[in-house]
This record gives structure tokens, sequence and C-alpha cells, in this order.
């Protein structure tokens, strides 16, 4: 099975912005009732975020070279806290991941080299409005600056604070897309929702994970509508699906519950990891789900009789994958990085973090 951390690789192409929050509210969570009258369970208070990773791609205008922008807002015991990272994603797959400059006051300046890249970073969010995350939602801006051109804007007075101070320097037009987003919850609530636009043409998609009868199935939806139900997890821990939206468009699923369910002791240890470093193994105590919206160029086919990634959802209710002309049907799988598309990654952890 693909990696489930695989979108959190150097690879993905460009994707339109997203306008995520933290969590959502519980009743996209809970659904409608199930199909045979069965009713849902009693709706309960989706964990907020408490940490988001945005990865930007931008490409300079006047050398043509790619830069990947990684933004984290996290929750710290003074309030919320920022750090930002960038480097050249030529050098991505050659050269270990920036390490993220924190940025501890609310409002500040600071410069770094990314590669062969002078960087400026300048921010402000001492009266951002929040909402249940850590992500700010207004009154805030972060703009990054890359070899004399703005590569991010960031925040609704990010235009504003160009205009007024820095009117004659370029603003990258057109090239900087969103393109993978890591949502963190801490806490054994196992309910979870995140909002995401996984097509540049596409609308904005509340996105939504509950586990239920002790950790024994879990039902994913989209919009408040079920597109899976996934059953016996203890031994279909593991697995993918596809699901389609806006129109038709496919949306890979793969999830891993192995470190949920088998080592819940090593939770403390895990939760008070800095966000950047909790990627989730099959030992840690998380859950993960991810989100791919496919390119053009990454799907191949299978034959009717192939099972493909059925076996690892016993059980499962779900949306199938839609036939071909050709009486085959798609698969994810097999695309190369330049068909790669949008990344969602929602990461549960059990225990409790010091810095929430």
């Amino acid at each position: 099975m693909k990696d489930l951390v695989s979108c959190f690789s150097e690879h993905a192409v460009r994707i339109s912005d997203v306008a995520c929050s933290g969590s959502g509210a519980a009743n996209a969570v809970a659904g409608a009732p199930e199909a045979g009258g069965r009713p849902p369970p009693p709706a309960e208070a989706a964990a907020a975020a408490s940490a988001v990773t945005t990865v930007y791609r931008s490409r300079l205008s006047a050398s043509g070279k790619e830069l990947l922008i990684e933004v984290t807002w996290s929750r710290a015991p003074d309030g919320p806290a920022l750090s930002v990272a960038v480097h050249e994603a030529a050098a991505a797959g050659r050269h270990p991941a920036a390490a993220p400059r924190h940025l501890h006051r609310k409002k500040g300046s600071g410069t770094f080299t990314a590669g062969s890249c002078v960087v400026g970073v300048f921010w402000e969010y001492a009266a951002a409005r929040y909402g249940a995350g850590p992500e700010p939602a207004s009154g805030f801006y972060v703009a990054v600056v890359a070899d004399a051109e703005f590569v991010l804007l960031l925040g609704d007075l990010s235009r504003a604070y160009v205009d007024r101070l820095h009117g004659g320097i370029p603003v990258v037009a057109g090239s900087t897309r969103a393109v993978r987003r890591r949502e963190r919850f801490v806490g054994g609530c196992g309910c979870w929702s995140a909002r995401a636009r996984f097509l540049e043409a596409g609308a904005e998609h509340e996105v939504g994970v509950v586990l239920l009868d002790g950790d024994a199935e879990a039902r994913v939806t989209v919009d408040g509508r079920k597109v899976a139900q996934l059953r016996r997890l203890r031994w279909n821990f593991r697995g993918s699906h596809t699901i389609f939206l806006d129109g038709g468009a496919p949306l890979d699923m793969t999830w891993d519950l192995h470190g949920w369910l088998f080592h819940a002791g090593a939770a403390a240890a895990a939760a008070d990891l800095p966000p950047h470093h909790a990627h989730c193994s099959s030992s840690a105590p998380c859950a993960v789900f991810t989100f791919q919206a496919r390119g053009a160029s990454e799907t191949r086919m299978w034959a009717d009789d192939d099972s493909g990634g059925g076996g690892f959802t016993d059980g499962e209710e779900a949306e199938k994958p839609q036939a071909t002309a050709g009486g085959r049907r798609q698969k994810p799988g097999g695309g190369g990085a330049a068909g790669q598309g949008f990344c969602l990654l929602i990461q549960g952890f059990r225990g409790f973090s010091k810095s929430t």
C-alpha cells in the first residue's frame, strides 16, 4: 500500500489555495442515519486541531526556481505560535527538509537563506482572531520574500502591508499554490474534522472522521454525507479506497489506525513531540487519514476480477470506483510525481500534549 505520509513528500503539483480551518462542527461528522434505520451514535464534539501545517509551492518569476514554503500554526502555553520553513523544491529529494524558523514574537521580521535564495519573512498576528484551531481567521499577515519577490502572502492584512511598506517589491502572481496540508489533533475523542479545497476549480469540502463502537468502526463523511463506513478495524486497520467529488473527480483515501489501536501506551511521548516532528508511524499512538486529489497522470487500470485494495475493507460501505468505457476501473497509484494532487492529512493522537 502506498505510504500514508507520501503526500508529504516533496513532489506534489500546484493546486489552488485552500481555505482550511481547524475542526468543524460535530454534526458534519455524525452524518445521516445509516441504511436499515440504524440511528447514528450520539454526536461528539470534534476536537480542535493543535497544529496546522500547510505547504505551498511557488515559482520565482525571475529565475524560475521553485520553492516549498511550509507554514505551521500551533498551540503554545502563551497562545498560538508560528513557524516557517523554506527550501528549494529541486533539492528536496537530495537534502533533508529545512528546519522551521520559530517566530516567537507576534510581530516582526527575519531573514535567512534557503539553498541559493535569500528569504525574508514578515509577520504580525498580535490582534488576530481565531476559530477553534490555532490558525488565525483574520486580523493578521504573513509575507515571505525570496530573491526580492514576494512569493507568499497570507492573511487579510497582507496586501495592505505590502502596498504600504514594500510597494517596490514585485509580487509573484498566479504561481503560488497550496499543495498539502496536515492537521494534527491531540486528545482521545476519535472525532476530527477539517476543510479543504482539493481541486483548483472545485468547491471547498468539509471532511469528517469519527471512530465508533470502541474504535471498532470508523465513519468518513464529506460535507455531512457518509462516503465510507470502515468495520472490523482491529483486522482492517490499514486500507485505501477511492471516493468521488466535484462531478466525479477521484479522491484517494487511505487510513492507518495501527498505532491508535495497538500503541496507546506511547501516547504521552509522541504527543510531546514538536508538531513538525510528530510523524505517525505504525508504532506511534495516532490515527492517520489522508485524502489526496488524483492528478491527470496518476491513474492506472486494473481488470474487473482484480480485488485491488478491497481486501483491506471487509464490511466497508463506500462509493465504488467508476467503470470506464472499456469496462475497467481506475485505481490509484502508478502515476509520477507530476500527477499528484492536493493532499489533506488528518493525524489524531490519543495523548495530551503539554503545548495544548
